[in-house]
Order: C-alpha cells, then structure tokens, then sequence
C-alpha cells in the first residue's frame, strides 16, 4: 500500500503543479463521452442518459432518479442549492440558517454520510465528516442536478460513485462555440441581510481539440436577519448576531480532444470561506463568539477513449486538500480562546473498463484507490490514515420491455494511526439490483424493483474526536428495497404537452446505525443505534400545459411519507421512536408561468413536526411549517447581449421556523439578479 501511495501522490503532485496555477473555472466541459445505451457508438453527451429528457430519465430509470436542468432550477424560482434539493422526495435538508450556512441533507432518513457527491462525474469527499456543506456550491454554475436512490442505471462509472446509498451529481455547465470561440457571462445578485454575489465566467476555444473554461465569484452576507423569541408570555424581537459569512470559489478547466475517440478533462478547485457560527438561541444570552474557516482545493484529471467499437476505458485521478479551523472565545477556556484545526489530504485514482458485446448486453469492471489522512490538535496526538480500495462487477441487459442492471461491489477499508491506536479494518461484499418493465409497447408505463446493501465506516470524526466519538462504533449496514410506478406522457401538439409521473414505496433495514445529534453548529455527539427501519413513500409529478401563443404553466410537486423508527432494544423508552429530525410528512410544489412578458413562479415548501432527540416529551419537539416564495424572470436579447434579470421574494408569509433547534430561519427577504452574456 506505501508503493501506491507514494506513486498516487507522486502523481498528483505533478497534476497539481501543473494546473494549480489556474485561478477560477467552470464546468470541466464537454461533458463525458459516453456510451450510447449498449448500442456500441459513442457520442459526446450529458453523463445522464441518451436521447432522452431530463424529465423522462425520472420515467424510464429502474431506480428513483430525479434531476433538473437549469432551465428547470430557473422556472421552479430555485434560490440556492439547498432549495433545490428541498424539493426533491426523499430528501431532508439540515440548514442553519442564513446564506451560506451550513446545509447538509439526508435521503430517505439513512443520514448525510450515505450520499455521495459527484462534482463532473468525480466524488467529492470528506473524510473528517463524512458529510459535504452543500453550501460550498453556486447554481450559477449548475447545468444539471440529479439524485439516484439506490443503484445507478449507468454501467460506466467509478466504484466510489456507487458505493454509497444515494448519489447527488452537479454538472457545470459546457462551453458553447457555436457562434463564437470565446464567452464572457458576468452576473451579480444582491438582497437583504447584506447580500452581495458577484459571479464571472469565461470560457475560450484555443484550437480545434483545446478549450479553456474559468469562472470565480464572491459571496457575503451579514445574516442579520430578525426573529421572535418567545419566554412564556413575553414576545421580544430579536436579530441573529455572530453571523456574517464571507467566501471566495474559484475553477479552472482544460478540455482537449486528444482524438476522435479520446476525451482529456482537467479541473482546478479553489473555496475560501470564513463564518461567524451564531450558537443556539439561549435566552437571556445573545452572545456568542465561534468562528469557522475553511479552505478546500482540489485538481482531478478525466481520460476516457473508445477501443474500437466494443472497448471503453476511462480514468480518474484527483488530489484534494482540506484544512478547517474552529476558534471560540470564553472564560471556559484557557487564557479565554479555543483555537481547533483539521488538516485532511486525499489521493485517489480510479479505472473503469466497459464491453459491450452486442447491442442489448453491457459489462463493466471499476477499480478506485484512495488514501486519506488527517491530522488536528482535537485528537490528542493520534494521526489517522485510511487506505480505501472499491472494486465493482456490473452487468445490465436491457431490451424494448426490459431494463436490469446487477452490481457487486468489493470494498475493503484498512485503518492505521501515527502516535496512537486505530479504528478496525473492515471488508464487505455488497450486491445491488435493479429492473424495470415496459409492459406496454409504445406506452412510458413502468413498473420498477430495486435492491440494494450497501456498507458505510465510521469517519474521521466519528472515530478520533477527543470529544464526541469513539473508536467502537460499528460500521452502519444499509439494506434498501424499492418498488415503483412511473408513467411518462408526451404530446407537442396537444395543450397537456407533458405529464411525468414517478411513485416508489421503499423499506430501509439499518443496523448499527449511527446517529449524529448537534450540540452546536460544529460539534456533534455520535451514538449507535443497533437498528432503524424506515419505511416511506415518495411521489413526485410535473406536467406542462401548453396556452398558446407563447404562454406555458409548468406544475411541479413531490410528496414525502417517511417512518423511520429505533428498533434496537423493546425495553427501551425509545423503542419505536421516529428517529431524529425526521417529519414523517413533507412535500413542495412549484407553479410557473411562462409568456412573453415577464415570467412567474410560484413555490411552496412544508414539512410536519420532528424530534430533536430520542425522547419524545414535547419540549423536544420541533413544529412543522410551511413557507413560500415567488419568482419574476425575464431573458432578453440587446444587440450582442443576453440578458437575464430575476427577483425572487423568499418566504413571503414570514413564517418563524427552524430546521435544527433553536437556529431559527430567516423570515421574509428579497433577492434580486441580473445576469448578462456575451
């Protein structure tokens, strides 16, 4: 394992001298040339799927998938990511607050740690928490957004890109040259609370094979917004304070054709951020001095080529680096300041080789390595290590009434520690399967049935954190089942243009699964639970209404039924419990209408109650709530020019509510964006 250490970071090294001095960027873009559905031709597409929408891949897919365009994201009147991601089934957003608060999310109640985010087909990992701050992303950038539950219909993918329960995909967007060989978009929103994002863009063709694409912007925000903070009879309004949030982001990317067949993909990562953490609301007691910086970079390189019309290869190659730090001040601490720092470096290579013999079979063979360490004055001299080797045997036939992916993947975890004792070693087979029917020629009518296990290790967090962790917890054992009903109807020509309908059933077995409960907005204390059932149903509809004469209504709608209960011990006062910071109801809807004029979106997000922790006595528990929004947007043309002006109202009815305890959320605020392209 040193061997291939020293040649992983070896390499990367190079990788990174070569492309670290390129200072912000965009979609390492041409997307992935990918392999047309076992049909032996390769084209340069979306990573999704061929030939087919965004809303019909929700249809066709053997596993839930839901994805939107930017297209979609603009007349949805999307905001920010984790709006986006709110109105998705399945999903619970954990949000503090504010802009640029931390915001992680959950999928069907198995907990951030079991969703993977894959940045232009390459995970993004953390592997201190185990969970990515959405927040570190702009939409500003966002061609595509999808979310696979449970196995993926692709074959042609990384091993680590599956081993996960859920997958959450962000493509940036793609160079056009069409026109022109050069592009320049420069945008800028501001709003309340002290709002400012500025965000450019550039993209450039330097010769036939060879483009250049680079992008940067900034974002802050003082967060003070106003809040209601009840004692007993006694109403007082109060501001968020200790809650200014400054970031930079910056991306480069290299795209060159090295043949007509051969795709080489290099991207350049850069994030800045430094926060105030506001604390808790505690009364009496409007202090509060913690703070958070962050800085994360990465270079990763994509090579993928076609041996004749059979053979597919690509690789993968990345270096990410990580470094936090968490400082408060107090009389509790010694000579009155906390100062905790985290330093992670990760090295990772991957291959992925994919046969397809004949026009209905595919096979694939994925082998990824990586090696992760992390060093923090937090864990008492104990420096970890991991060297992680996924391996994946996939196989998927697919006809006019069939579609079947099977999936085995080897994963095999090996823990060591520098100045201390390790967590254990840990090694696991885990099949996954998917199918979907078409029972009816000529109809999108499907019925669907997934399974999936899946194996999840403690991270770095969880396991050496001087407080809150332990090197005992029991790695978490995910099984997922899904049953489904989808239905796809397309007529251009009619006034009911489109009509996509997805519902699944799922039932989820977890053991040992590990529970994280916030005792601020950094430190969390882990506990295992012995086993959680969740049970659940999502739906999800959108549907086009064509007016006439330029005048469209676009409806969109998900619907989350969700009981996830702590099965571990009947004699337990919890026994039965919904788990933490579960509704058992949640849902969004979105309303547009497009004309000539100016554009309107109307938007709602709900959820019911929830339990902050696993006694159910009233004053743990969270009220429900619903709040909505709305968004005007117009593009237009002038001269050489593409315009885009939007001004969105968030939740308009200034509902009081919270996602975590007592870390209230905005109420009513205003945003407004105007965007322009050359």
């Amino acid at each position: 394992m040193n061997g291939i250490c020293y040649f992983v970071g070896k390499s990367m090294r190079h990788a990174l001298l070569t492309l670290g001095m390129i200072v912000a960027a965009g979609q390492g873009a041409l997307t992935y040339a990918q392999s047309d559905t076992i049909t032996s031709k390769v084209h340069v597409i979306d990573e999704v799927t061929v030939s087919t929408t965004g809303r019909s891949r929700n249809v066709i897919s053997t596993a839930p998938t839901q994805l939107v365009t930017q297209k979609q994201l603009l007349s949805q009147g999307v905001t920010d990511l984790s709006d986006a991601l709110r109105r998705f089934s399945g999903v619970n957003v954990r949000d503090y607050g504010g802009a640029g608060g931390v915001k992680t999310i959950s999928v069907r109640s198995l907990g951030s740690q079991h969703t993977a985010v894959a940045y232009d087909g390459i995970t993004i990992t953390d592997a201190q928490s185990g969970q990515i701050d959405l927040s570190r992303f702009s939409l500003d950038n966002i061609r595509l957004l999808s979310l696979t539950i449970g196995d993926n219909d692709d074959v042609f993918l990384p091993a680590r890109t599956v081993a996960s329960a859920a997958l959450l995909r962000l493509q940036t967007e793609v160079p056009d040259f069409t026109e022109k060989f050069y592009r320049i978009k420069v945008e800028v929103k501001t709003g309340s609370f002290g709002l400012l994002n500025p965000y450019l863009r550039y993209d450039q063709r330097l010769s036939e094979r060879v483009s250049l694409s680079v992008n940067g912007d900034y974002m802050r925000a003082d967060n003070r917004y106003p809040f209601r903070l009840v004692n007993g009879k006694y109403v007082t309004t109060e501001k968020r304070n200790n809650n200014f949030i400054e970031t930079y982001r910056a991306e480069a990317n290299l795209i060159v054709h090295t043949s007509e067949k051969g795709l080489l993909q290099g991207k350049a990562y850069y994030y800045d951020s430094f926060r105030q953490l506001p604390g808790a609301v505690v009364l009496y007691n409007n202090e509060n001095h913690e703070k958070e910086t962050d800085r994360n970079f990465f270079v990763q390189l994509h090579y993928q080529t076609l041996f004749g019309n059979q053979w597919h290869l690509q690789l993968n190659g990345k270096f990410n680096w990580a470094y936090t730090n968490y400082s408060d001040e107090g009389n509790q601490y010694p000579g009155g300041k906390l100062s905790n720092y985290y330093y992670q470096r990760e090295y990772y290579a991957s291959g992925t080789l994919m046969y397809t013999p004949t026009d209905h079979w595919a096979l694939a063979y994925a082998a990824d390595y990586a090696y992760n360490n992390f060093n923090s004055n937090t864990t008492a001299g104990v420096r970890p290590y991991r060297n992680t080797l996924l391996q994946t045997l996939t196989a998927k036939y697919q006809d006019k009434h069939w579609l079947v992916t099977a999936r085995l993947l080897a994963s095999v975890y090996e823990n060591g520690a520098k100045g201390g004792t390790s967590s254990m070693d840990a090694r696991r087979l885990s099949p996954s399967v998917s199918l979907s029917w078409k029972p009816i020629a000529g109809q999108d009518f499907y019925l669907r049935m997934a399974y999936k296990d899946i194996f999840r290790v403690a991270t770095f967090s969880e396991n050496y954190f001087a407080r809150y962790s332990s090197r005992d917890l029991k790695p978490e054992i995910a099984r997922q089942y899904n049953v489904g009903v989808t239905y796809g109807l397309q007529q251009p020509d009619s006034w009911l243009s489109s009509v996509n309908v997805t519902a699944d059933g799922y039932y989820n077995r977890v053991t040992n699964k590990i529970i994280a409960v916030p005792f601020n907005m950094f430190f969390w204390t882990m506990i295992n639970l012995g086993r959680v059932d969740i049970w659940g149903a999502d739906v999800n509809i959108d549907t086009t209404v064509d007016l006439g004469k330029g005048h469209q209504l676009l409806l969109n709608g998900s619907y989350t039924l969700q009981s996830a209960r702590n099965m571990t011990d009947p004699t337990s006062l919890y026994y039965k419990n919904q788990i933490v910071y579960t509704p058992k109801n949640s849902g969004s809807a979105s309303l547009a209408w497009e004309n000539p004029w100016v554009n309107l979106a109307l938007h709602t997000t709900m959820s019911s109650a929830r339990y902050t922790v696993e006694d159910h006595k009233p004053s743990n528990r969270l009220p429900g709530y619903g709040e909505w929004g709305a968004s005007l947007y117009r593009s237009f043309s002038f001269r050489s020019f593409e315009v885009v002006t939007r001004l969105d109202g968030i939740n308009l009815g200034n509902k009081q509510y919270s996602i975590v305890k007592s870390y209230p959320m905005p109420g009513r605020s205003f945003k407004f964006t105007i965007s322009v392209t050359i």
